[in-house]
Parts: C-alpha cells; structure tokens; sequence
C-alpha cells in the first residue's frame, strides 16, 4: 500500500519528535521562570510607585514652597485683625470675631529674655483648652521670613507654630504689649495620612490593570496550556480562538502548526510499521527455510543473523513509539526478583556468563514490566558484546536513595568524551571491535528510565570496563 508521504516526510517528523522530547527534558529548568503577567505586572507595580512618589512630592513641593505667598497673605490678614481689636484688646471685639472665625484665642502679657525672645507673661483674656499649654509651643516661622522673600509690609510680628504635645497649628501674634495666641478648631491630616491614601489607590489601580492585562492576554495563557498539553500527548484538542488580533491570528496558526505536526507523525508511524512489515515477511520466510534445512555447521549462525535483523527492526520501531508524546506506559508493582527472573528468560545461551547480586530481592518497583525489562536486556547484550571473553558481567541491585540496577562488565571502557554521546540515536563508538549494531540500545534505555521518572548514569574508563546504572524512584 502506497502511502501519500511528502519527500522529507521521515526527517521532518523526526525533528518534531525530538523536539517534542527535547521540551520535555527542559521542561523542569523553566518551572520558576517568571510569567509574562507577572511580569507586567510588577512592570506596571513599579511604574505606578514612581509615579506615586513623583505626584507625592510635587504636592508637598506645592503646598511647602509654591504656594507659601498664600502664607505670607496669612500673616498680614492675621495682623491686621489683631490690630482691630486695639491696644489693650476690646475683649468683647475679639470674642465675638473668633467666635465668627471658629477659633480660640488667648491673649497674654508680653515678657522678654535677656536674649530678646518674647513668652507669655500674665493672662490676659482667654478661652484656650485646657489642652493647650502655651508654654510648650514650637515656632517654625515667621512674618519677617515672608516680607524678606516676597518684599510684603507686615504691621505686626506673626508666627506659625504648633502646640508640642498635640501638634494643633497655632498663630501667635505679637503687637509689642500683647502675645496672642489663636488656635483653629481644626488638626490638619498628617503627611502619612495622605501618603497611605495615596498608596491605597495605587494598589487598587495595579490590581485592576492587572485583570484587565490578564483579561486581555488570556490567548497567550490558553497557548501556553495547549502547548503543555502538546507535551502531554494531546494532539487532537484547539486553542478557543478570542477576539480577531493579532493574538487569534496567532491561536490560529498553532492550531494549524499542531494539525500538521499530528498528520507528520501519524505518516510517520504508519511508514515505519508498513517498513516493518515488509521486512519481517521475507525474515519469516528465511526462517521457514531454515527450519526446513537438514543440519548443517552455518544453520546456528544464520539463525542468529535472522535473530539480530528481527531484533533490530523491533528497536527501530520501539524507538519511534518512545519518541511519540502520547506514549503510555503500563505500569504496575513488580518485586526486583520478577523482573530478574524474566531478564534471564532472555538469556537462555548465555545466562551463566552474567553473575546476579540482588540485594532487595523483594523490594517493589512500579513499571512497565516489558520496556523496563528491554532496557536491561539492552544494557546486558552491550555488556556481553563489549566484555573480553570468558570475563562475567555483572546485574547490581541495590536500594539507595533510589533503586539502582547496576549492569557492569570488563569490557574496552570509554573515554570520557565520549560518554555523553552514547545516547544518541544512531551512535557508535570507533573503538576496534567486531560488533553489530544501529547504535538506538542504549537511546532505547534512556528513553524507557526517563519515561519511568528514573534517570540514566553511565560510568566508564578506558580499559577497565563500565558501568550502566538505571535509577528508579523508589516506591
């Protein structure tokens, strides 16, 4: 059967699944990398406090020095009201304007020190707070800083103070004989007050713009989940398309790049087993034949070469199963001592020339009995093709951290560049000697421990042998 497969087919769809494998490795190692909304996010978090902290600071630069001439207006309003009220003060005038005005006043004897700096003396008239100790005020300034900065003719001495203990703002003006205290009812919010307020807004500004960010960019979210459903093996469900920008267009193009990547693996996979297929009919027949053929010296090696092209067409489409995302696994718990016993089913010739060490012979291993037990067929037919003759190879397990099956043999050993490309599909190494091989056994092992969650380790030394080890999680 003719299959409709465009030139390039093969090599292509193998990029995807190596791709595809490849994401999947590297998966892990972008766990904690930053989302793009998180990103915005602080974007924007940082933005707005500099912008906050900019507007702060030119309020307070506005009401501390801009607008200070409306001080300075202050001051004179406040001078020419006391001096209304006449020398010695109309009591009954000054009541009956503060009571206008909202405010309290007390009027006192003006006393000075030998340094020249007026304070209360006797009371005069007042109707302060008890609160209010006017022996505890602090000045921060003064009318005659107003007239030298903008050139104001103030009658009378006025400051800006405020009370020492409940910070309530104070104007004191000093006519020469009299100190007047006049308190506003009224204690202005402090700076922090404004500036929490400030902050406040600002939070809520960043948590709407993020759901209206989030809300906006969901396309980018629903991509990202498609494309580690992808890893997971689904090829088959679509990115729900919102909206018509530049985003849809984007949904749409990887719903179409995911179509295409579904039809070149499926091709794929249909032409390995139609490969297959036609291969194994004329290696049936061969063995028919030979079946048939009276004994004869050459009759055990050629069964043995229909044997190894039988397995090679086995790993060839093994390999192509693992690579698939979609591949699953049958798992279920084996003691070690199973999946031993079933390994050396494998080898009926050569059985007496690999040594067992079982140290958990009953510990319990959840795999899938037929690939895990592939695996270490393939690591133990590499250690008894490498190994020098009449030499034993040895299956080591042992619980550490994890469950280790460790295959050993005393074989050429590897350098140690070159330890990392024994994975690769298709790889060999140029050491001198008679083996056959594609070089896929110990790319089919990798394949098989990692899709266990378990990991692959190779120890090696040149002309001292090596060491394979399958690490499997322990239960």
């Amino acid at each position: 059967m003719k299959l409709p497969i465009k030139p390039g087919l093969l090599r292509q769809s193998t990029v995807w699944a190596i791709n595809l494998s490849e994401c999947q490795r590297i998966k892990p190692n972008l766990r904690f990398r930053k989302s793009l909304f998180t990103r915005l996010g602080l974007l924007v978090a940082i933005f707005t406090i500099a912008l906050t902290s900019v507007l702060y600071y030119q309020f307070q630069y506005s009401f501390t020095t801009q607008d200070s001439i409306l001080d300075a207006h202050e001051t004179y309003y406040y001078s020419m009201m006391v001096s209304k009220w006449g020398n010695p003060p109309d009591t009954n005038h000054v009541l009956k304007e503060i009571n206008n005005l909202q405010m309290w006043c007390g009027i006192f004897q003006r006393n000075e020190n030998d340094a020249g700096k007026s304070y209360p003396g006797m009371i005069y008239w007042s109707n302060l707070p008890d609160d209010i100790n006017v022996n505890d005020v602090i000045t921060w300034t003064t009318s005659r800083y107003f007239e030298g900065l903008y050139g104001i003719e103030i009658p009378l001495l006025v400051y800006f103070a405020e009370a020492e203990i409940n910070s309530m703002p104070i104007t004191i003006v000093d006519n020469g004989d009299y100190l007047f205290y006049l308190v506003l009812d009224y204690i202005p919010p402090a700076e922090i007050t404004n500036l929490i307020f400030a902050i406040i807004l600002s939070i809520l500004f960043v948590i709407g713009l993020y759901f209206f960010i989030s809300k906006y960019l969901r396309p980018v979210q629903l991509m990202k989940n498609r494309i580690e459903s992808l890893e997971r093996g689904d090829l088959k469900s679509k990115i729900d398309i919102i909206g018509e920008d530049e985003l849809a267009d984007l949904s749409n193009s990887m719903n179409k790049l995911i179509e295409d990547i579904n039809v070149l693996l499926e091709n794929k996979h249909q032409l390995l087993l139609e490969v297959s297929h036609e291969l194994r009919s004329p290696l049936a027949r061969m063995q028919l034949l030979i079946a048939m053929i009276p004994e004869h010296k050459n009759l055990d090696k050629l069964k043995e070469e229909i044997e190894f092209l039988e397995s090679m067409i086995s790993n060839l489409l093994l390999s192509d199963r693992l690579s698939m995302p979609y591949s699953k696994l049958d798992l279920e718990n084996y003691t070690t001592r199973e999946v031993v016993n079933k390994l050396m089913d494998m080898f009926p010739v050569k059985r007496q020339k690999i040594k067992i060490d079982n140290h958990v012979p009953d510990e319990l291993v959840y795999i899938d009995e037929t690939k895990f037990t592939l695996a270490l067929r393939n690591l133990l037919d590499n250690a008894l093709k490498y190994s020098k003759d009449n030499m034993e190879i040895s299956l080591i397990i042992v619980k550490n951290d994890d469950i280790e099956f460790q295959v050993k043999d005393s074989g050429i050993g590897v350098s140690k560049q070159n330890i990392r490309k024994l994975t690769e599909p298709f790889y060999q190494t140029d050491q001198d000697v008679s083996t056959k091989g594609f070089g896929l056994g110990l790319t089919i092992c990798k394949k098989i421990i990692e899709s266990h969650n378990g990991k692959l380790t190779i120890e090696s030394e040149e002309g001292k042998g090596s060491c394979f080890i399958l690490h499997l999680p322990a239960n």
